[in-house]
């Protein structure tokens, strides 16, 4: 799995410690502050070599914003930088009070993101390639929302689901127009493991599902994830 990043130059205003303690309650997997530098991660489950997956990570610099985020072969780099980009506007929204960040350093990522979905997204998908268009206005809606987030820990968790919410919802489509759903895969792989035994041969699986390799074995990871098999020890 590879990783990819952004990065945004700005300028530390103030200690990042209270920042630490604010984001400490939105869900974070892991925070860790020393000698003025702050670094949050959310990492979801673990593949098949145990290994825990990284969602994305934040490291607060003295200068720069850096977000890093996994990749993986199911969805394509501007896939996935618009399923995270709005969490990563949220947390810029959090960091406000601390840092002077210039907003238009992300407008080059978030128009590259459209105009290459307009380019390879199918003329039957007109209507969820206008719902990505809408992301600079919900950007926009968004930044209202501040002032609400930095006075409660609270209101900037419910923004979160939020965003996440919407990308789960942006994820499902981009299954519906990929073939065989995430839903369907894992049902597929259950029942097949299942009748052979509770077994399975990846390279057999796909060739008789005309599934990819490497898909087999993400919908694999999604099922251990979820706690419906277990790796074999």
């Amino acid at each position: 799995m590879s990783e990819e990043k952004i990065i945004v130059k700005c300028q530390q205003k103030k200690n990042l410690k209270s920042l630490a303690t604010l984001l400490s309650g939105l869900g974070f997997t892991k925070i860790s502050y020393a000698k003025g530098r702050l670094i949050i991660e959310k990492t979801k489950g673990r593949d098949l070599r145990g290994q825990p997956y990284l969602e994305y990570r934040v490291e607060f610099k003295d200068d720069t914003l850096e977000f890093t985020y996994s990749l993986s072969g199911k969805r394509s780099k501007n896939a996935r930088l618009l399923e995270l980009m709005p969490t990563f506007l949220n947390i810029l929204q959090v960091a406000e009070e601390y840092y002077d960040i210039q907003p238009t350093q992300l407008f080059s990522h978030i128009n590259t993101v459209l105009l290459e979905l307009s380019k390879i997204v199918d003329h039957d998908a007109v209507e969820f390639s206008t719902q990505l268009t809408d992301l600079q206005e919900k950007h926009a809606d968004i930044s209202k929302k501040y002032d609400d987030l930095v006075r409660s820990s609270e209101a900037g968790t419910r923004i979160l689901l939020e965003c996440e919410r919407k990308r789960d919802e942006l994820q499902k489509k981009l299954s519906q127009l990929s073939g065989m759903s995430d839903d369907l895969l894992k049902e597929t792989l259950y029942n097949w493991i299942k009748v052979h035994g509770g077994s399975i041969d990846i390279r057999e699986f796909s060739k008789a599902n005309s599934v990819s390799v490497s898909r087999t074995e993400e919908g694999l990871d999604q099922l251990i994830r979820e706690g419906y098999i277990r790796r074999r020890l």
